[in-house]
């Protein structure tokens, strides 16, 4: 996920924390995309996806030597049940047209129901991620594509054999119970076009990764350049609209050494291939996903061939309208029948990690990570290794309290106390450079009007330089900014993380969505206005100071606006116990000003006592 939004927001802040004395008097003078393809046509909604661009001459001669036979074989739809989730089958072309994921499993404790973002409380709906856009165009996830039109005709719309089920299956339901395994096959022979198919599927009921066996040969001879579709747009199919904070379908793929993810929007308008993306390195897995969830195919060794293809469609909820695209993954098909994984369900960390154990363990030489499907933003190398910890805390807090709002209150809490010191030292800082403030605005005036032969000149901008080094702004924001890295994990933990998805606290229904109230944005916004105006800053303007402490929460209101509830209370919380703190450090400077002031004397008639100053020193402040 993208987190260059609120990165900017900290940069502003920041800048605005620097410069502000630099553009007014205590510091030193100045002399120190568009849609381009509008015009594309877009791709023929009825026509079969082909992963090659060219087709195979030899193979639809063949197909007209060679008319395909009457499909005799009745349509039949098979539905698979585990604890985790639930498939629909169609024997047509062998793809799955409903995948809906029960819970999200945790280890050591009962699952967490899963509903889609349509739900409603008295109107609980089940969690689809198969596009019913997609089926109404032909697009299905599992669905065998070779880049030659008659066997992608013929693989597509015939009736596929079941295979596997018991006798008494005759209504077409494969069950599981916890700690079974069971498999099912899906044969098609087409006797005029030589061409035989096998799927075998593998449930395990404790695994959302089902591992699937493939075979596509014609004439005994293995069809090259076969290839297994995932998606289009595995998601949660009741999201009305999409965001910044809630990113649309996505392709997702560990080519080579590196992990990308491409947003469907991007791949569509490429100038130079529009509607396709292909990569001629190696794949070592790839799927397709949102923020939350994901179906992705491991390959047991690595292959080319990967492409991702999108179509551009529109949606249309409440009375608005919306462009959308629909993105599917074109993943190789080993030649020799290898197994793959398939693993379709939640994006959760945890999860992520023990599905790429059992991969691993199942695919013998492979190694792969699949909690790369999160999307930890481009600065996923420092976020990455603080997010981690952090969910692991809010979880074990969220075991404590048995709510995450009140786990995210208490990890709020327990963060700024250990940072105390650095606030600290950082309110101690501005406090010393707003002191020094008119003594350096003081010397500018003097060194404007002196030309640069005057013997003072030298003396003065020493002075100034000593200053400056002593009341230096930036060793009050230095502090700040060392908590920034933690201050972006953070949001990135909150943002990506399925646990605070459909997670309630007092009036907010969704941890992971905007506060429909918008009152937690406007409570956010205003606690930071009064704790900017109580905290030191470097000038010693009121109107300045008073200035800053207001841009920057309207800044950050804009920015958060819609932002996930549950980082809006980690903000408020934050800026709660802030206020608190600086009360207490504002409160500490001020003894420490009483205790530097010089003893009161009495005037020569003692009758008054009056309090010596010296000048503004650097040693006094």
């Amino acid at each position: 996920m993208d987190q260059k939004r609120l990165l900017l927001a900290f940069v502003l802040s920041a800048v605005i924390l620097f410069g502000w004395s630099y553009l007014f008097p205590p510091p030193l003078p100045a002399d120190n995309q568009q849609n381009a393809n509008a015009s594309q046509p877009a791709l023929n909604p009825s026509a079969t996806p082909a992963p090659a661009p060219q087709a195979n001459q030899a193979g639809a001669q063949s197909s007209s030597a060679n008319p395909a036979s009457p499909d005799t074989i009745p349509q039949r739809i098979l539905t698979v049940s585990t604890p985790l989730y639930e498939v629909v089958f169609d024997s047509r072309g062998a793809t799955a047209k409903s995948w809906i994921i029960k819970q999200n499993q945790e280890k050591g404790r009962e699952g967490k129901p899963l509903r889609s973002a349509s739900s409603t409380k008295d109107n609980p709906q089940p969690l689809e991620l198969v596009s019913k856009e997609g089926l109404s165009r032909g697009l299905a996830p599992l669905k065998i594509v070779t880049g030659r039109q008659d066997l992608d005709a013929t693989i597509g719309a015939r009736n596929f054999e079941f295979g596997g089920l018991a006798p008494e299956a005759g209504n077409d339901r494969l069950d599981l119970k916890p700690g079974e395994q069971k498999s099912i096959e899906f044969r098609l022979s087409e006797p005029g076009s030589g061409v035989e198919v096998l799927k075998k599927l593998t449930f395990d009921a404790d695994q959302y990764a089902v591992k699937l066996e493939t075979r596509v040969t014609q004439n005994g001879q293995p069809v090259p350049d076969a290839k297994i579709a995932i998606g289009p747009n595995i998601a949660d199919q009741g999201v009305l609209w999409y965001s910044f904070y809630s990113i649309a379908p996505e392709g997702i793929a560990a080519v080579a050494d590196e992990v990308q993810h491409l947003a469907a929007a991007s791949i569509d308008q490429n100038e130079k291939s529009p509607h396709i993306q292909r990569f001629e390195a190696p794949v070592r897995w790839a799927g397709v996903g949102d923020t939350y969830f994901a179906m992705t195919m491991v390959l047991p060794n690595p292959l080319p061939g990967l492409e991702f293809r999108t179509e551009k469609y529109e949606h249309q909820a409440d009375g608005q309208k919306e462009e959308r695209f629909l993105i599917t993954g074109y993943v190789p098909v080993p030649a020799d029948g290898s197994p793959t994984y398939i693993f379709t369900g939640p994006k959760d960390h945890d999860q992520l990690q023990e599905t790429s154990v059992f991969i691993n363990k199942n695919l013998p030489g492979q190694q792969v990570d699949l909690g790369q499907l999160i999307d930890y933003g481009w600065t996923a190398r420092i976020t990455k290794p603080l997010a981690t910890p952090i969910l692991w805390s809010i979880k074990w807090l969220n075991g404590l309290t048995g709510s995450y709002g009140l786990a995210i209150i208490l990890f709020t809490v327990i963060i700024y106390t250990l940072f105390f010191p650095l606030k600290w030292r950082s309110s101690k800082a501005m406090k010393k450079a707003q002191k020094l403030a008119p003594r350096m605005k003081e010397l500018q005036e003097k060194i404007k009007g002196m030309k640069q032969n005057d013997p003072r000149l030298k003396e003065l901008q020493m002075e100034q330089l000593r200053l400056m080094k002593e009341g230096n702004p930036l060793g009050g924001c230095l502090p700040l900014l060392i908590q920034m890295p933690f201050l972006i994990a953070l949001y990135v933990a909150i943002t990506i993380s399925i646990d605070f998805r459909q997670s309630s606290f007092l009036w907010i229904q969704d941890l992971s969505a905007g506060d429909p109230t918008k009152l937690l944005p406007i409570l956010m916004a205003g606690s930071m206005l009064v704790l900017q105006l109580i905290t030191p800053a470097p000038s010693a303007d009121p109107l300045q100071k008073k200035m800053m402490a207001v841009i920057m929460p309207v800044m950050m209101l804009y920015i958060l606006w819609t932002a996930p509830a549950g980082l809006l209370v980690y903000w408020l919380v934050g800026n709660l116990v802030g206020f608190g703190q600086q009360l207490l450090i504002n409160r500490m400077l001020k003894s420490q000003d009483d205790e530097q002031q010089p003893p009161a004397e009495k005037d020569p008639a003692g009758t008054r006592s009056k309090k010596k100053f010296n000048d503004a020193s650097p040693t006094q402040a």
